[in-house]
């Protein structure tokens, strides 16, 4: 129980904290939309229906959420990220789901699948998939 006449969270509590979650955010990223055609993944080499949104600092990290299935005869593997992008500026809004945007850092490509929300946001929490079934052997 708070003091009273004080409050457990302050006000301006998420707004103060912000350039802490920023400053974690190392890895450049560039965020496109698919804008024409269907929503394959990964799109098809030399792809153009894409238009850039975004770029700038993000924060990736795997879930440790490994799927793996067996559909129509070919093995899938896909992995879960959180994508952390800065609460600060100003980001276009998202699409997530199945014709989520694609997020692309270190020449990884991730589909935007949820965004997550809450009471106090520092960031802006996204959950992303990397769909690892049909990528090129290095």
């Amino acid at each position: 129980m708070p003091f009273p006449g004080t409050k457990i969270i302050p006000d301006g509590w998420s707004e103060h904290h912000r350039p802490v979650a920023a400053g974690g955010m190392t890895a450049d990223c560039v965020i496109d939309r698919v804008t024409d055609g269907p929503a394959p993944f990964p799109l098809p080499e030399g792809w153009t229906g894409r238009t850039q949104l975004w770029s700038g600092k993000a924060r990736i990290q795997e879930l440790k959420r490994e799927q793996a299935a067996d559909l129509a005869g070919q093995p899938t593997e896909s992995r879960q990220y959180l994508i952390q992008l800065p609460y600060d500026r100003t980001l276009p809004e998202l699409h997530v789901g199945e014709r989520g945007d694609i997020i692309t850092s270190n020449a990884t490509e991730y589909i935007l699948k949820q965004r997550m929300t809450g009471s106090e946001l520092w960031a802006h929490d996204f959950i992303a998939w990397e769909n690892q079934t049909q990528q090129n052997p290095a």
